[in-house]
């Protein structure tokens, strides 16, 4: 079976509304869980922003946010209820009763189907025998408001984006939104990635606590991060929130670099006016130990948050560069990474930078692969009937190198 049948397969099984199903012939279930975010309370909207750990009030000023005017994309993060209650889904191959071991699978950036990569868990739960958790970022995939993706709305905002600001370039539809939204408050990307850390944590309690029959209450918790997916995991692992990924493994692909180091761009990702909103007020941000955003401040000083402020050291590769390789080092053994020799949003080059060093001394294992055929960082395995064989052999490559690091 080639990738691309492979693909129609898993997609046309994959309904949403099942909270069960299992694919004849091909030795796998899906199991659809309900999950309820606790951490609402941190996001833009919310009545209550203070830091109760360590009892201080903290707020917002409403001008850190930009509006529209247009209320699909001025609409406050708190109120946004399918990012705070939602399902998430299990793959595992049907053989195996219980599962040992789990892998928690994150996306890229502005995703909203996981059509893409139902091949990539599959596979891995097939060779691994790990169950495979498809679990979305805060505010995608089904945690994403239904009208970012409607085709004539975001149009409009699209056409917007480029009459308002004729500098802008790469606007589309599909990246209307989140463009919209990082350029309006650029925080947003810790806030929500913050939120996911936190469902994180509570997730791994839920399997330490027999929440799953199909999955072991002692498995193993590994980590795969794809794009953005990587930059979250790689926080994830450097932070050991809990101590509950001490001994988790970490495969990134298409990622692994500090994300000044990602070049976003793209009618998928995300505009150029946002990507450069985003790089500049972190800079800002940085350069002034975020005095002008007191909040997020508190939640970067590393004597207060010692876990939450890693973030801070895997936004610009030039700050924090020594206490970020340290910790890298110290965990050489449990990262690999794949990069795409042609990836222009997550270079080769920016992976071995963060992950090995400007002197290229610390171990982590950085294999770098270019495919037979035209890809990009957005499509690394194309669809297209003719180049078939091609894309199934390199994919096969690809989950070879996750598969025998999960399993070593």
């Amino acid at each position: 079976m080639d990738y691309n049948q492979l693909h129609q397969i898993l997609k046309q099984h994959f309904d949403l509304k099942l909270d069960f199903q299992e694919i004849d012939g091909m030795n796998i279930t899906i199991e659809t869980h309900s999950f309820t975010s606790q951490k609402s309370d941190l996001l833009h909207g919310s009545p209550d922003l203070n830091c109760h750990q360590h009892h201080v009030v903290l707020s917002e000023e409403p001008d850190h946010y930009r509006l529209f005017g247009i209320d699909s994309v001025d609409i406050k993060d708190f109120e946004i209820e399918c990012n705070q209650k939602f399902n998430f889904y299990i793959l595992k191959r049907t053989d195996v009763k219980t599962a040992d071991g789990c892998i928690i699978f994150f996306h890229g950036l502005n995703e909203k189907k996981w059509d893409k990569y139902l091949p990539w868990a599959y596979q891995l739960a097939q060779n691994t025998s790990k169950a495979v958790i498809l679990f979305p970022i805060a505010f995608h995939m089904n945690r994403a408001e239904p009208i970012w993706s409607h085709h004539a709305q975001m149009m409009e905002i699209a056409n917007f984006r480029k009459e308002k600001f004729t500098e802008n370039n790469c606007c589309s539809f599909v990246n209307a939104a989140i463009s919209s939204r990082l350029d309006a408050h650029p925080q947003r990307i810790f806030w929500s990635g913050l939120q996911t850390y936190s469902d994180l944590v509570d997730l791994v309690k839920m399997i330490r606590n027999g929440s799953f029959s199909g999955i072991s209450a002692n498995a193993t918790i590994d980590l795969f991060g794809y794009s953005i997916g990587s930059f979250l995991s790689m926080i994830i692992k450097m932070a050991n929130p809990e101590d509950l990924f001490k001994d988790s493994k970490l495969f990134c692909f298409c990622g692994g670099m500090t994300i000044d180091r990602m070049f976003p761009i793209s009618k998928y990702i995300m505009d150029a006016r946002a990507a450069v909103r985003m790089q500049s007020a972190f800079l800002e941000l940085l350069s002034s130990d975020f005095k002008k955003d007191p909040r997020l401040g508190h939640f970067q000083n590393e004597k207060l948050h010692p876990k939450e402020s890693w973030f801070k050291m895997m936004l610009r590769y030039n700050y924090f560069q020594k206490e970020r390789e340290a910790r890298i080092d110290e965990l050489k053994s449990q990262i690999k990474v794949l990069v795409l020799e042609k990836d222009e949003v997550a270079p080769p080059t920016e992976a071995l930078n963060t992950l090995q060093g400007g002197y290229r001394k610390i171990g982590v294992d950085v294999e770098i692969q270019d495919f037979p055929y035209d890809y990009s960082h957005m499509v690394p395995f194309p669809l297209s009937n003719k180049i078939q064989q091609e894309v199934t052999d390199s994919f096969n490559r690809f989950i070879a190198s996750a598969s025998d690091f999960y399993n070593s």
